[in-house]
This record gives structure tokens, C-alpha cells and sequence, in this order.
């Protein structure tokens, strides 16, 4: 016989072991459901509620560094090079001074302030496209989809004009990062012509500065980086903003919740575990003439643990299917915080394994009962 066919039959002849004993196998599926359900209600909401807080304080920007400057203040765009060496850094964005600019082709339109942007806007760098017939890269724009409706480009292109009399063609929308969302609404004229800042004039001014740091924990080392790189003429001219605050306070969270959290869980499955391992204990004792008739017909020690386990496992998986469905059910009909599917999963996993390892102590001692002893026992 294949492996699989192995497989299939010991399978088989676990799920007939757990029909045969219907009021132990029900004890399983209520234990291991109770230890998801149990889980899930807790820790699950905890860790929920817990990944809301998270993304609040995300929200408000726990990894970026704002620099404002006035356009004399010294801050140019030769800063920026050196910031995309640093390896805390995840991004860099820089904006020059603000121009107003209206839709050219509606007299009296709202204006949008206009700049000129370095370094990177979330997945694209600001880098010019281009000439294509009478436009020059300097003429090309794009526009964030707030700034769009406030001009009226309901085709996400269009013409602008702006307060200094210059034309610009928007070309296409810009997806605005959560960090930078302190801007809209947004139009920016990518300067450089090639990667990084290539082609830009490294003495252009810079009014704003964001820096993206990799990890919250690591804002206080890259503001630190930042003061150092800069060398304003006019220190007094210069300000720096920071999310160190957020971020220590998102670790608290995160370590509290988290701490918590995992106590809880790990109790719930010891308290489960125990629960198995008894209830199996004394399903092994109620068939100890059965696992010797096994042993006599020439049933190994192994295949004896194995169909254990699988019937454990069979029930478990059983089990943890239905506290998860009455958990979820019960936390979306009280209005609570949902974990993620990947909490879920996890909870169900952790859940079948610990009781199929709870069931593998008294498979061994089925196992090793000796054969004519147990069919000599009344």
C-alpha cells in the first residue's frame, strides 16, 4: 500500500474510533472550541483593539521628521543627498517654496499652492518626465486627488496657471502618503531628471523637509541625524517637528497589549491542554481490551500512537472550527473589535496543535500496554 493510501486508511479508521466514542470525542470538540472561543473573546479582542490603537497613532505620522524653514533660511536641496545615505531612513521628501495656481481654463477658479518636490511621494519619485512637444519638464505637474476636485480637473489633467504667470500641465494623480497628508491639498512639479536628486540645482531652497524613518523606535536617532546634517544661515529661521512622542507611546501599547495578551493565550492552552490530555487518559483506560486486541493482532506500538493522534487531531480541527465561527459571530454581534484572519488562524493552529500534543502522553501509554495482560483483564 502507498504512503497515501496509508495515510487514508489510518484516517479512516480515526474518524470510526471517534464515532464509536461519541460522548469522549464530543469532550474534545467542546474542550478545543471552548480554548479557541476562550482565546479569541480575550486576548483576540485585546489584540484587536490593540492593532485599532496602532493604527490611529500610525495615522498621525509616529515615523516622520518635519523640518520648516523660510525660504532664506539656508535649508537646500543638498541636504538630500546626504539623507538618502542614511540606512534608518525609508524615505525623504522635500518641497520648495509655495506658488498658487488656478485652472487655467476657468476664470476666477480656486487656487492650490503649487511646488516644486525632491526625493519621493510615497511609491514615485519626483523625477521630471520628459519634453514632449512644446512642454519642457518644467511645465509638468501632478496633483493629489483633493487638489483635483479643488481645481476642477474631473479628468485628473488639465492646465494651470499660476500667480507668477507661469503655465503647468497636469499629467496625471498623486497617492499622497499618510505622512504627508499635513500638505493637502497637493500639486508638485517633480525637479530632478533622473534618480534621486540628478539635475536639480543643489542650491534650490526647501521650505518643508519630511524624513520617513524606518521604525517608530528609530525617530529619535534620525532627528538626531537630521540636526546634525543641517546648516541653516538663519538657525532661528528653522524648526523641527517630531514624532518621538507617538512612537514611545506606540511601543507602550504595543508592549502592554502584547504582554498581556500572550500570558492570557498561553494559560488558555495549558488549562485546555491539561483538560485533553485527562479526558484522553481515561478514553485510553475505557479501551485498554481494545488497543490489546490491536497489540495481539500485530498492531505496532506507532500505529497505535498514530491513530490516537489523528482522532485528536480529526476532533480538534473540528473543535477549532466552531469556536472560531461562535467567536467571531458573538464579537461582530456585540459590536467588539475583530482580530485579524492571521490572529484567527494562528489561534486555531495553536489550538489543534496543543491538543493533539496533550493526547500524545496517553497514546504512549496505550501503546505499551502489554497485549495478553490487557485480554486477560475482564
Amino acid at each position: 500500500m502507498s504512503v497515501l493510501g496509508r495515510v487514508a486508511s489510518l484516517i479512516r479508521e480515526a474518524y470510526a474510533a471517534a464515532c464509536s466514542q461519541p460522548v469522549a470525542s464530543l469532550l474534545t470538540v467542546v474542550m478545543v472550541a471552548g480554548m479557541c472561543a476562550g482565546a479569541l473573546l480575550t486576548t483576540g479582542r485585546t489584540v484587536a483593539a490593540e492593532q485599532a490603537a496602532l493604527s490611529r497613532i500610525d495615522a498621525a505620522g509616529t515615523r516622520s521628521v518635519v523640518v520648516r524653514a523660510d525660504p532664506d533660511a539656508g535649508l537646500t536641496v543638498a541636504l538630500l543627498d546626504r539623507l538618502f545615505a542614511v540606512d534608518a531612513i525609508e524615505a525623504v521628501a522635500g518641497f520648495g517654496p509655495i506658488v498658487d495656481a488656478r485652472n487655467a481654463a476657468v476664470p476666477g477658479a480656486p487656487k492650490v499652492a503649487t511646488r516644486r518636490a525632491y526625493g519621493t511621494i510615497g511609491d514615485r519619485a519626483m523625477v521630471a518626465l520628459p519634453s514632449i512637444g512644446g512642454t519642457t519638464v518644467e511645465d509638468r505637474a501632478f496633483a493629489s486627488s483633493r487638489a483635483l476636485v479643488a481645481l476642477g480637473l474631473h479628468d485628473n489633467t488639465g492646465d494651470l496657471v499660476t500667480d507668477d504667470g507661469r503655465g503647468l500641465v497636469v499629467v496625471g494623480e498623486l497617492a499622497v502618503p499618510a505622512h504627508l497628508a499635513f500638505l493637502e491639498p497637493l500639486v508638485v512639479v517633480p525637479s530632478s531628471t533622473v534618480e534621486a536628486l540628478a539635475g536639480a540645482n543643489p542650491d534650490d531652497p526647501l521650505v518643508v523637509l519630511v524624513v520617513l524613518a524606518d521604525t517608530p523606535q528609530q525617530v529619535a536617532v534620525v532627528e538626531e541625524i537630521v540636526r546634525g546634517l543641517l546648516t541653516p544661515t538663519d538657525p532661528t529661521k528653522v524648526s523641527i517637528e517630531t514624532s518621538a512622542e507617538l512612537a514611545a507611546i506606540r511601543a507602550a501599547v504595543s508592549g502592554e497589549l502584547g504582554s498581556y495578551g500572550r500570558s492570557l493565550v498561553l494559560a488558555i492552552l495549558a488549562g485546555a491542554a491539561v483538560l485533553v490530555a485527562v479526558n484522553n487518559l481515561t478514553l485510553v483506560t475505557l479501551r485498554r481490551k481494545d488497543f490489546g486486541r490491536r497489540r495481539a493482532l500485530g498492531a505496532t506500538q506507532s500505529l497505535i500512537i498514530a491513530l490516537l493522534l489523528s482522532q485528536v487531531a480529526l476532533l480538534a480541527v473540528l473543535g477549532a472550527a466552531v469556536g472560531v465561527v461562535t467567536a467571531l459571530v458573538g464579537l461582530a454581534g456585540a459590536r467588539q473589535p475583530i482580530p485579524d484572519a492571521s490572529f484567527t488562524a494562528a489561534v486555531a493552529i495553536a489550538a489543534i496543535l496543543t491538543a493533539t500534543l496533550a493526547a500524545l502522553l496517553p497514546a504512549v501509554i496505550a501503546s505499551r500496554r502489554d497485549p495478553l495482560h490487557e485480554l486477560r483483564v475482564p
